[in-house]
């Protein structure tokens, strides 16, 4: 019986897994698909790649993205660390109420986050564009940068602090030399979700975009009424290999830093 289960969950965690990537496989074989549709394949080629090259709508899309993911991912992290310092040295009752307000929006759909954004922008008088779409994806990020944050300060020792202060640092040399590099980890950890979560984001940017301020998922989501062309797909597996190369550098600096450690050891 306990045989049977486990070939049943062994099957279960493959055909699990295969759902995740086989769509992957699917758009980076498709990218070098030589037909103008998706659904045909007439050989191999690479020209979409030139043809994303000359889109400079998508192009211009793309950087928007990026920048509008790198600033809000940045802003939510520091604002998370901020957010998870001041916390630890409130009285109980005083942090619960600042959790619960910091992370409401997790519970609240995002689609209700956007039009109450719009709606106080239109009530200031300010005009839609990177300024308020970083602001609209800071308000999505930062309960996700303030979580990972906040657990990792609160697993520190504060008696780390005031041995650092009892050696003679004062607070900014406590924090720089003690405190910051044993967060280091979580804090990237925070700034990669946050920039994954905001590069990927549609409903907030639909409420909070503007003129020049098209974020990519919009562009590609404006194109569907004209038909994909395999030149999304192209672009799909350049992101994908951003990715892949993102992952690697992590996770060879992580192997370095366990190869040392042992050495150390």
């Amino acid at each position: 019986m306990k045989h049977a289960l486990d070939t049943v969950t062994a099957w279960l965690a493959r055909g699990v897994i295969a759902f995740l990537y086989i769509p992957i496989v699917v758009v980076v074989v498709l990218s070098f698909n030589d037909s103008e549709v998706t659904y045909k394949w007439a050989g191999f080629s690479t020209r979409w790649y030139g043809t994303l090259a000359d889109n400079t709508e998508l192009l211009a899309a793309l950087r928007v993205s990026a920048e509008v993911a790198l600033i809000s991912a940045t802003l939510a992290t520091v604002c998370g660390l901020l957010s998870a310092m001041g916390m630890a040295r409130l009285a109980r009752r005083w942090k619960t109420v600042f959790s619960g307000g910091l992370f409401l929006p997790l519970i609240i759909p995002e689609i209700v986050l956007g039009v109450a954004l719009l709606s106080v922008f239109g009530a200031m008088g300010a005009d839609l564009g990177m300024t308020t779409l970083v602001l609209g994806h800071l308000v999505v990020t930062l309960p996700y940068a303030s979580l990972i944050v906040l657990g990792a300060y609160n697993a520190l020792d504060s008696s780390l602090g005031e041995a650092a202060t009892d050696l003679g640092c004062n607070p900014w040399q406590a924090f720089r030399r003690v405190t910051l590099p044993l967060l280091r980890q979580p804090l990237l950890a925070a700034w990669l979700l946050c920039f994954t979560i905001s590069f990927g984001n549609i409903v907030m940017s639909t409420f909070t975009n503007g003129i020049g301020s098209t974020t990519l998922p919009l562009r590609v989501y404006s194109m569907l009424k004209g038909g994909l062309t395999p030149e999304i797909n192209a672009l799909g597996t350049l992101l994908v290999l951003f990715t892949l190369l993102i992952i690697l550098g992590v996770g060879l600096r992580q192997m370095r830093q366990v190869l040392l450690g042992g050495k150390r050891g």
